[in-house]
């Protein structure tokens, strides 16, 4: 009995079986370094600064020529007194201006007065150094040919105030009476000015 357990003392341990692993994975790849920049907005749109509404007021004279409808005359004469603005409405675009106008108009022949109207503008263009180029539609409404009128003129502004100076507008006007309607064409020169100056 004790040589038995001599031999089993003696006897070298026996190592535990291993079970089977996991294959090995393979290497990755090595990763590709991409370069990812922001961009943002275009720096003139932070510094850019709108600039200041000016205001102002213009005198023209003219020529109401008809095209078609009762006017009495072929033509008349035409006189405009206005009050005008001039609003940038873009910080990135600064020659995008808003041209808003308020003001009355006289239409006089040789004989008589035609017409007393009353307009009212809003017009869309840009200026630059005190150049401006400009389509201003606006709403008329008065008497014309001692009747009850209401109307629209859409018209072509170009002019040259800085501050003072003057321009020429090229207009279309549809007058609606009781049971007619009255186009013309409405040619203006006129001086005027506008605050704050601009060099």
């Amino acid at each position: 009995m004790l040589a038995l357990l001599f031999a089993l003392a003696s006897a070298p341990p026996t190592e535990p079986t291993q079970l089977p692993g996991p294959p090995p994975l393979p290497e990755p790849p090595p990763l590709q370094r991409e370069d990812h920049r922001e961009r943002g907005r275009s720096p003139g749109y932070y510094f850019n600064h709108r600039e200041r509404p000016r205001l102002g007021a213009r005198l023209g004279v003219g020529v109401d020529g008809r095209l078609a409808g009762p006017m009495p005359a072929r033509a008349a004469f035409a006189l405009d007194v206005l009050a005008i603005g001039r609003i940038p409405a873009s910080r990135r675009h600064p020659r995008f201006t808003l041209f808003p106008e308020l003001g009355f108009s006289l239409g006089a022949g040789a004989r008589d007065t035609r017409g007393y109207l009353f307009n009212a503008g809003l017009g869309l263009g840009g200026t630059d150094k005190g150049v401006g180029i400009a389509v201003v539609p606006r709403f008329v409404a008065g008497s014309y040919s001692g009747q009850r009128a209401l109307g629209v003129r859409a018209g072509l502004l170009v002019e040259k105030i800085n501050p003072n100076g003057g321009g020429l507008e090229l207009a279309y006007q549809a007058l609606f009476l009781p049971g007619a309607v009255v186009h013309t064409i409405h040619v203006t020169l006129y001086l005027g000015f506008l605050l704050p100056k601009v060099y």
